[in-house]
């Protein structure tokens, strides 16, 4: 890492503070939607109350989807519907979004330095950070954050905090 101001910048400096978060009882199809919807790889998992419960991440979306087109399928799994209007299947045994996010996720508070941030993922082998203040996510920062505020150093455009909401539930 770059010497000098660069070492003081914390969390709190580069976090996204909008952060999407998915409730752990959102079926998974629907947490692709909202992921891909938001344009995002991976977002908060949390309890009704709001509390930190896990991380879905797209690699344990396509993992799960993985998993399931490596089931032996014989010929009679197929089914022919002929002549059906209106007809749709229902799968009862879709997964939430706690049956496929990683349970422990990558947390750090809102003064965890630059340079603890890049070392956690880095050890971890993750790509985001989920900043909480308790067990409320306040924020998030990624791999392409911490990549920026390098790059860009303090007073540089993408070195300051990006503005946003309340975390979304």
């Amino acid at each position: 890492m770059k010497t000098g101001p660069i070492q003081s910048m914390k969390a709190a400096d580069i976090m996204t503070r909008d952060v999407v978060c998915l409730n752990e009882e959102l079926d998974i199809h629907d947490c692709e939607k909202i992921m891909l919807e938001k344009g995002i790889s991976g977002a908060p998992v949390v309890d009704l109350e709001g509390e930190l419960r896990g991380v879905v991440s797209k690699t344990d979306l396509v993992s799960y989807h993985h998993s399931q087109s490596d089931e032996e399928v014989s010929e009679t799994d197929f089914y022919r519907l002929e002549d059906v209007r209106g007809a749709h299947v229902v799968d009862f045994n879709t997964p939430a979004a706690r049956d496929i996010m990683t349970p422990v996720p990558c947390v750090a508070s809102e003064s965890t330095s630059l340079e603890e941030l890049a070392g956690m993922m880095v050890r971890r082998q993750v790509h985001r950070v989920v900043i909480c203040r308790g067990r409320k996510v306040v924020g998030i920062v990624s791999s392409m954050d911490v990549l920026r505020a390098i790059a860009s150093g303090p007073g540089q455009p993408g070195a300051e905090p990006k503005q946003g909401g309340s975390p979304k539930a």
